[in-house]
């Protein structure tokens, strides 16, 4: 019940419950187990009458409802402080009584599920012992079934129901959003001239194409000329072929002559192929529409699906549109070929990085990069955040002296470390990880099972709650509910990056011209040409 990041739903909190109940049953039972064979064989007997031991036990629920109601006042003023700092409401007293008694049922029902099934395979054993009487080989024919059993189930139940996840998203993939239409400018795949199909783009990339600022919009924003920004974009081929895919997505930008541009980005995407248009148009219109964007999807499942499911085609398909594109940009002229940026969301920020050896690999082949709420899993993002100088917090690592890599917990740290004290000037390659220390998809890991991390040790978040704890397993299982709903409260907490985009743009790209005023108008203004959602 204690405080996470995010406020919790009343599901969240049947999760919560439930887990934390089945551990410390199973802890409990585990002690009980091992208690009672210790007294076996030391021959320990402990006597006590009815009356004492009823006692003890009413003593000891009396102990247990005392405590439960204590926190279950704390945690409600708790999650009032964590809803006000991430500026999201929910009704409290209903979420918690709702929740608590959710879980405890959920807690029975899991329960009693386990002990049916430890009952089944004790009568199993038993079938197979009374058949074959020698110890070793009744074991070994009661392993062989169970694994068999196993498989059977994952063969017919799990692929089943995963085929038909597959197959219901790929159907979704190819319906177009209501209210998106094919774009009219043969600078955008998918529009007059383009060698991409409208249809060959599926719904995210309908969504991406269809939006974004024209140049009308642009230089009605900053009040500057401005030109129409190229978008292209490749589809999921049938047969999966990501470098076919990323030699598509070449082909367009050669077409759009996207290669006489100022800047070119290479923009990874989440799970289904979405693309987030507050990092796309901020580079627009920050840069008066001379850029292009080039992108490609890589599954037909979410970002959830995709993660838990397929953490491979990410990093496969981020590698091959970087290698295919980047070994065409290498033949330029250096004087003359646009300056080459990189950028990914979320699990685009994963599958993104994997196209770099190492961090200084990534600065050797790029200008600058933008990464987003990059998962925790991610292995350059560890490696720099194991790396950071001492006495920087796991929220904001100070890398060197932050002249190439910074991490942003917000826009008033993008020039100075988390204790406020200001960086050199930012040399290039300008490398910007930017991640809210509310943002439970940067945060969760598996060790949060048995393992106390930093970024709770140095209570050192800013738009988290100071009284936020670790326990083992129960911590592990908050988190993994905070993900769920990361991206339900307002831009700039949990996993929802918006307006800071701008900000961080403007000093990676180095567009100083660009005044606080029309920073204010471009975050105005964007959302307007936005359509489809993630």
């Amino acid at each position: 019940m204690s405080p996470s990041l995010i406020p919790r739903t009343w599901w969240m909190i049947l999760i919560n419950v439930a887990m934390s109940m089945l551990f410390a049953y199973g802890v409990g039972h585990l002690i009980g187990y091992l208690l009672r064979r210790f007294s076996v064989l030391i021959d320990l007997q402990i006597t006590a009458s009815a009356r004492a031991v009823r006692i003890i036990r009413w003593l000891g629920y009396a102990v247990v409802l005392a405590v439960t109601v204590s926190v279950w006042f704390w945690a409600i003023q708790q999650q009032r402080d964590v809803s006000r700092t991430v500026n999201l409401q929910r009704h409290f007293w209903l979420t918690q009584i709702f929740g608590a008694l959710t879980g405890i049922l959920a807690f029975v029902a899991v329960l009693l599920l386990i002990r049916t099934i430890s009952h089944g395979l004790r009568r199993l054993y038993s079938g197979v012992h009374r058949f074959i009487t020698q110890p070793v080989l009744a074991t070994s024919v009661f392993v062989i079934a169970l694994v068999l059993a196993l498989l059977a189930t994952n063969n017919v139940v799990v692929r089943t129901a995963a085929n038909a996840v597959a197959h219901q998203m790929e159907t979704v993939n190819r319906r177009t959003t209501e209210g998106v239409h094919r774009p009219t400018s043969p600078l955008r795949s998918g529009g007059p001239g383009s060698t991409r199909s409208w249809a060959s783009l599926g719904r995210k990339g309908q969504d991406f194409v269809a939006s974004g600022p024209t140049a009308a919009q642009i230089a009605g924003t900053t009040g500057k000329p401005a030109i129409e920004p190229i978008r292209a974009y490749a589809g999921l081929p049938a047969d999966r072929d990501f470098t076919e895919a990323a030699r598509a997505v070449l082909a367009e930008l050669i077409r759009t002559r996207a290669f006489d541009r100022k800047v070119l980005v290479i923009y990874n995407t989440t799970g289904s192929g979405w693309v987030e248009e507050w990092s796309v148009s901020a580079v627009e219109y920050l840069t008066g529409g001379d850029c292009a964007t080039a992108s490609m999807q890589y599954s037909y499942l979410g970002s959830p699906g995709a993660f838990l499911l397929d953490r491979e085609s990410p990093k496969e398909g981020a590698r091959a549109l970087f290698r295919v594109i980047h070994d065409y940009w290498a033949t330029l002229d250096p004087a003359h070929r646009p300056k080459l940026y990189t950028s990914g969301v979320s699990l685009g920020a994963y599958g993104g990085q994997s196209a770099f050896k190492d961090a200084d690999d990534m600065m050797a082949k790029v200008d600058g990069a933008v990464w987003v709420g990059s998962p925790g899993i991610t292995p350059i993002w560890e490696s720099l955040t194991d790396a950071r100088r001492q006495g920087s917090p796991e929220i904001a690592p100070v890398i060197g002296s932050g002249s190439h890599i910074r991490f942003i917990p917000g826009i008033r740290y993008i020039d100075r470390d988390r204790w406020g004290a200001r960086y050199p000037a930012w040399k290039g390659p300008r490398i910007a990880y930017v991640q809210h220390s509310s943002d439970p998809v940067t945060w969760w890991q598996p060790d949060l099972i048995w393992r106390e991390p930093d970024w709770i040790r140095e209570r050192a978040g800013i738009d988290t709650n100071p009284r936020i704890s670790w326990s083992p397993w129960s911590t592990f299982w908050q988190v993994t509910a905070d993900m769920a709903i990361a991206v339900s409260v307002p831009g700039g907490h949990g996993h929802r990056y918006h307006q800071e985009l701008i900000w961080v743009w403007s000093s990676v790209l180095g567009t100083d011209q660009i005044t606080e005023g029309q920073k204010q108008s471009i975050a105005k203004d964007l959302p307007k040409s936005i359509k489809g959602t993630d």
